[in-house]
């Protein structure tokens, strides 16, 4: 099943993607299965459930037809929102295809490479990828995410599958300029990849149920509907599986976590006015327009790539 949230007036709610288009799982679970009203409410909670969304959704919609009420619960043209609105935490990899460590002349190192996305820096597909208002190089990165299905610590790669709730894609939009400056001051990543709206997520989630093996898909970028780069999964240095019994040994990881999986090589500048278009084989299509900044940033020199803090006085 492929879920995503979308934005109602008054908040937020799942859907999913069936043939007659989008539909809006939380009512339909509600109107179906009153005893899952609370948790239909929120990507999250359906993931701390534990429920077998799949089933109980297919059943959910099954009946809906049946009764011929499902029309009613078909969204038009749905304002998507990051799947999981504030995932407790978001983990990210650099470093893990070799053509791009090649490409970036670094060296490569024997662990995963693991840095933190911050929940505050989300948009969901169709959304913009705002540019800093200095000159800066600022490169899309797509990449294959997972997100967590239940607690987990220490656990193997073997055992990794069974922690996973599904598959998603993530933008990890990059300020190139300002993490080179912070190569050499030692902290090259988190600064410059959390810029507000520098993590498109989305446009669903895949379960994985559905989509049980993510490790031979067939990944695009487009650009303005040019083909920029491709790449492959299966050419991950450490898989998703090897990437969750990792992070599940430092960290204790939670239901509704996301861990990025790292970009592949190639071309990856983005400009004002770009469409960018992240293609995943199985999962689909996330895309987002690349947008000036709307208001000044007070504290940055506006006509430098990098620089110091501006200071009042």
């Amino acid at each position: 099943m492929k879920l995503l949230t979308f934005a109602v007036a008054n908040g937020a709610r799942v859907g999913c993607v069936a043939p007659e288009g989008i539909v809006d799982l939380t009512g339909a679970l509600s109107a179906t299965r009153p005893d899952l009203a609370e948790t239909a409410g929120s990507m999250l909670s359906i993931v701390r459930s534990g429920i077998d969304i799949d089933a109980i959704g297919t059943e959910s919609l099954d009946r809906l037809r049946g009764e011929n009420r499902f029309a009613g619960y078909v969204v038009e043209a749905p304002g998507y929102l990051p799947p999981i609105l504030r995932p407790p935490k978001i983990l990210a990899l650099a470093l893990n295809y070799q053509a791009h460590i090649d490409e970036t002349d670094l060296d490569f190192y024997n662990e995963p490479i693991v840095f933190e996305k911050y929940a505050s820096s989300m948009v969901g597909h169709e959304g913009e990828i705002e540019l800093p208002p200095f000159p800066q190089k600022v490169d899309e990165e797509h990449e294959l995410a997972l997100v967590v299905s239940r607690p987990c610590r220490h656990v193997s790669a073997a055992e990794a599958p069974g922690h996973v709730f599904g598959w998603t894609i993530c933008n990890d939009v990059s300020a190139r300029d300002r993490q080179r400056e912070r190569l050499r001051m030692g902290q090259p990543y988190s600064y410059a990849k959390n810029f507000a709206t520098f993590c498109p997520i989305g446009p669903w989630i895949v379960t994985a149920k559905e989509l049980a093996d993510p490790r031979n898909l067939k990944q695009e970028v487009r650009i303005n509907g040019k083909v920029t780069r491709e790449g492959n999964t299966k050419d991950m240095i450490f898989d998703p599986f090897e990437v969750l019994a990792y992070c599940s040994d430092y960290t204790p990881l939670e239901p509704g976590d996301v861990i990025s999986l790292g970009t592949y090589s190639g071309e990856k500048k983005i400009e004002e006015g770009d469409t960018v278009e992240l293609e995943t084989e199985g999962i689909g299509v996330l895309r987002n327009r690349v947008v000036a900044s709307k208001v000044p940033w007070q504290s940055f020199a506006t006509g430098k790539p990098t620089g110091p803090m501006v200071r009042n006085g």
